[in-house]
């Protein structure tokens, strides 16, 4: 398949739908097909498309995007990556949510990289967090940071 224009830098994601069920699929092998492609994501759910982008030449440009029938497709792949890497083609590939270029859209990114969560008892652990965004938000969870200093303001003015 031949790479199309993409004049309105939208990678192909048209609405909140293609948003959860479109992935962007990076640092593919030159010999990766859209056929063993879509045998390795059909694991995940059922792929309605797949398109490894090409030069004009027809060479792989190493990337592209797989879009499944539902969203649960693309959630259970990307759960899969915190089990294990992917891996296809003998190459570790990097699976992701496919985003707009451009950010035209000010609800085009669905990804948040930080929140600040706050009032927690002293006993919640990285897992309890970890699993209620996972498990509530379909979340991947790639890092929880503590903060357990508690600084004490003192008016110093008499």
């Amino acid at each position: 398949m031949l790479d199309v224009k993409d004049d309105d830098h939208t990678n192909g994601v048209e609405d909140l739908e293609d948003k959860l069920r479109k992935l962007f699929v990076g640092g593919l092998s030159e010999t990766t097909t859209e056929d063993n492609g879509r045998q390795y994501f059909s694991q995940f759910g059922e792929v309605e498309n797949i398109n490894i982008l090409r030069y004009d030449d027809g060479k792989s440009r190493r990337f592209g995007f797989v879009t499944y029938a539902t969203d649960d497709g693309a959630k259970r792949c990307l759960e899969e990556k915190k089990l294990a890497t992917h891996n296809l083609d003998e190459k570790e590939i990097e699976v992701k949510r496919a985003m707009p270029r451009g950010n035209r859209d000010r609800n085009a990114s669905l990804k948040t990289h930080k929140i600040f969560v706050g009032g927690l008892d002293t006993d919640v652990d990285e897992e309890t967090i970890k699993s209620y965004f996972e498990d509530n938000f379909a979340a991947v969870v790639t890092k929880v940071d503590f903060i357990k200093k508690k600084v004490l303001c003192v008016d110093t003015t008499a």
